[in-house]
């Protein structure tokens, strides 16, 4: 078999996306659930979380339900530890799926409150009103989890609040959350980082997402989809909007477009050896199976491209002042690389070719801002393919202190190593050494670090 390496994880978003059907969909997989469950754990937070099979448009899927435990008959919540919190584990399914995972585990955390997302699993644009959790408690609770799920997490809830506070035209801090909703998306996003660390997954690509249309009924009325936090989070992701659809529903949830938005490196198509196929799946019964489609494997080594855009545009009547803010403007709207090449045009005439690489879903935004920014009448868009090194960085230890070395590696050998200028030039700075004495220091350090790491490695 060809050399692989990188597990990764493509997501078929064909019938939208949701927080639990994201986890429900790392379930299948085949996550270990001792070693997310003792994640959940450290928060403290008293929740319980069921698991099962159902079976959507005869698709054995994956259901994975967050509730909130009832207070016991006085009314009076159990105390099983100092913050009052308990997360019960009394397992209750077994499944066996014939898509390269078998379920031995059962998940049943048996109380009888029932918390749905609205309508179902997309009608919950976010609970940002009424009384429940203030923004400053949930960043308290999720400071108690372990690295690197710590960070990321906290990093998601950030921006699904921004997102929130955009939409309503309020400050952060003025956004208060439900508690069931609350906890519904702090479980949501940490099970969805802390799933794909255990899973080993070291890219996340997807397809185009089913928005659904119509509308959705919501705290403040009724509103079209995808509903407005939902739309905020959804910048620069490929959707699929048909308004003559015959699902008139929501598809995607505002922790589902989070996890898009958040998790998910590129919106391509992939080449992939394929080990597993896991679904997760979603509370309504529509016309098409409501599950989210998961592909897990290895891509290639080496001989994977990556596929981009390349947007051009020959100028022979531009003010040269304007080239600085519109490559300025370029790269905040997303592209990878801009570069200006002097050209001959008609009439003999000098000009400059403008050269822009994009990812393809941010294609159309980079267009957008080449006509408006500059003098140009048209765009030329081509997508040659990139190979691409695997890349790393060493901090390597320098007389001077501590540099930063990128390192590149390509079909298993290493190929570059190259000192990170500014790392150096704090250096120079600091030290008063000369730069290109920093740099060569650095590269030193660098090579006689890399046989040592390749060996343990």
């Amino acid at each position: 078999m060809e050399q692989t390496h990188g597990k990764v994880l493509y997501l078929d978003p064909f019938s939208g996306i949701a927080g639990d059907m994201f986890l429900a969909l790392l379930i299948d997989l085949g996550i270990d659930q001792d070693a997310l469950v003792e994640e959940f754990e450290r928060m403290g937070l008293r929740f319980d979380l069921s698991v099962s099979q159902v079976n959507k448009n005869g698709i054995a899927a994956i259901n994975a339900k967050v509730t909130l435990p009832v207070d016991d008959e006085d009314g009076d919540e159990d105390e099983d530890d100092d913050n009052g919190h308990h997360h019960t584990h009394d397992h209750e399914h077994s499944h066996g799926h014939e898509h390269g995972q078998e379920h031995g585990h059962e998940h049943d955390h048996g109380h009888s409150h029932h918390h749905e997302h609205g309508d179902s699993e997309a009608d919950e644009e976010a609970m940002p009103h009424g009384h429940g959790m203030e923004v400053s408690e949930i960043y308290e609770i999720l400071g108690k989890l372990s690295e690197p799920t710590k960070s990321k997490a906290i990093e998601m809830f950030s921006t699904l609040v921004e997102a929130e506070a955009q939409v309503h035209g309020t400050a952060v801090d003025s956004v208060h959350l439900h508690e069931a909703g609350a906890i519904d998306a702090i479980v949501e996003i940490v099970g969805a980082v802390k799933g794909l660390e255990l899973l080993g997954v070291s890219r996340v690509v997807s397809g185009i997402v089913n928005t659904g249309t119509g509308f959705a009924k919501m705290a403040h009325g009724t509103y079209p989809v995808p509903a407005p936090a939902t739309a905020e989070l959804l910048k620069g992701v490929p959707q699929r909007v048909d308004s003559f659809s015959t699902i008139r529903k929501e598809m995607v949830t505002p922790t589902g477009a989070l996890i898009l938005n958040q998790l998910v490196d590129e919106f391509s198509p992939i080449s992939m050896t394929v080990e597993q196929v896991g679904y997760g799946a979603g509370t309504r019964d529509l016309d098409i199976p409501n599950v989210l489609r998961g592909f897990l494997g290895y891509s290639a080594s080496g001989d994977e491209t990556k596929r981009l855009a390349l947007l051009e545009s020959n100028i022979d009547d531009m003010n040269p002042e304007l080239y600085g803010n519109l490559m300025e403007l370029l790269y905040r709207t997303g592209a990878l690389d801009v570069f200006f090449t002097p050209v001959q045009m008609k009439k003999n005439r000098p000009g400059t070719r403008i050269s822009v690489l994009s990812e393809v879903h941010l294609k159309d935004a980079i267009i957008n801002t080449m006509m408006k920014e500059s003098s140009t009448l048209g765009v030329r868009v081509s997508y040659p393919e990139r190979f691409e090194a695997e890349r790393e960085i060493l901090n390597v230890q320098t007389d001077m202190g501590t540099a930063r070395v990128k390192v590149a590696h390509f079909h298993g050998e290493t190929v570059n190593i190259s000192p990170e200028y500014e790392s150096c030039r704090l250096l120079s700075h600091e030290s008063g050494i000369p730069l290109k004495e920093v740099y060569a220091a650095a590269l030193q350090s660098a090579r006689e670090q890399l046989p040592r790491k390749e060996a343990q490695n």
